[in-house]
């Protein structure tokens, strides 16, 4: 009898368990959490490329509707998209920096080269 306690106890804590982590992941996305990221590939002189118009377009857009936008990259990068957004229009408070340090990727190729100079947008 003892034996089938104690299997009722563990298989009702594994239900519990369950339901516990079904509601923290639900949780999770009520807390505000970023829910659309795009990566830039910024150009030598911390120029933004025109493909990356549509991006800071969409984002710009959901700042002036009162989204906070997160900019994460190297300092001087993240800087760069940050002012452009303002020019164009975004509201300065609603974009935060964060700032990445530099990864120590190894300068072979272009391929590397851009890597190192990404930034991204989230909101």
């Amino acid at each position: 009898m003892q034996k089938y306690r104690i299997a009722a106890g563990m298989l009702g804590g594994l239900f519990l368990s369950y339901s516990a982590m079904a509601q923290s992941t639900n949780l999770a996305y009520a807390t505000g959490e970023p829910r659309s990221e795009s990566i830039i590939f910024l150009q030598k002189g911390n120029v933004l490329p025109p493909s990356a118009a549509p991006m800071v377009s969409n984002a710009i857009t959901a700042a002036r509707s009162g989204k906070t936008i997160h900019l994460v990259g190297r300092l001087d990068l993240a800087e760069a998209v940050k002012q452009e957004m303002i020019r164009d229009g975004a509201p300065a408070s609603a974009i935060v920096v964060a700032h990445e340090p530099a990864r120590a990727l190894p300068r072979v190729d272009a391929v590397s080269e851009s890597a190192s100079r990404t930034v991204a947008i989230k909101y």
